[in-house]
């Protein structure tokens, strides 16, 4: 992905990767479902387990297709890692996920690799930081930079001379024309559309369905068609 970070799905020597997930909700059991379908054809990830706060049920494993993810703990069995560790944060919520990362990079083996999943198309120049969740069925055009920690969602669309910061949530169906700039820790909701040359501030949120036509300042909400911005 024409960055030296690596946008890649750190797969060595034709080797499948051990990882281990953070987060035992919705996000985390789609983001399950979509490496069980990329190890179909190429076998990628093997899912070691996930670690939450609390388990849905007390050491309990959560089913996903005919999968069973194991229940391996909390935060506290990340940071007592002494071997280099993959991991992927599999929280949608910007926030919280910047939360839990501030946390773990407190344990310098915990590796924050880009994983790119299903049937994504995304340019050659395009640059991306770490750490970053890519959806099948995602596509990123020419010449956009992406921060770390982004999690596009299935279906979402980032068009030509894109900008997005770090924690940038994309849900599902969002379309981003060329020339968009989304501000650090921001969500956009469910099959947004947002026109060319926006910008979009920091800590904000774009309700579903919105039209963006017009920038959206920091710490906002806005939403509608075309979407209005409140505080």
């Amino acid at each position: 992905c024409g960055t030296d970070q690596g946008c890649t799905n750190v797969i060595r020597d034709g080797k499948m990767q051990d990882i281990i997930l953070v987060g035992s909700g919705g996000c985390m059991r789609e983001i399950v479902w979509q490496m069980q379908e990329q190890n179909k054809s190429t076998e990628n990830w093997n899912i070691l387990g996930y670690v939450d706060k609390m388990p849905p049920e007390e050491h309990s494993s959560v089913i996903v297709g005919n999968e069973a993810i194991k229940y391996i703990g909390n935060d506290d069995y990340l940071l007592a890692r002494t071997e280099l560790t993959n991991v992927a944060v599999c929280v949608g919520e910007p926030k919280l996920r910047k939360k839990i990362v501030e946390k773990l990079k407190n344990n310098k083996n915990i590796i924050f690799p880009n994983i790119i999943l299903g049937d994504t198309r995304i340019c050659e120049d395009v640059q991306m930081g770490k750490g970053c969740i890519i959806s099948m069925d995602a596509r990123i055009s020419t010449n956009v930079t992406l921060g770390s920690f982004i999690f596009m969602n299935t279906g979402s669309k980032v068009c030509h001379d894109g900008k997005l910061g770090n924690y940038v949530t994309l849900s599902p169906d969002v379309t981003l024309a060329g020339n968009v700039i989304v501000g650090d820790n921001t969500e956009i909701g469910m099959g947004a559309n947002v026109i060319q040359g926006i910008t979009i501030g920091t800590n904000t949120v774009i309700g579903a369905g919105s039209v963006v036509v017009r920038d959206v300042e920091d710490h906002c909400k806005a939403a509608g068609v075309p979407a209005k911005a409140f505080r």
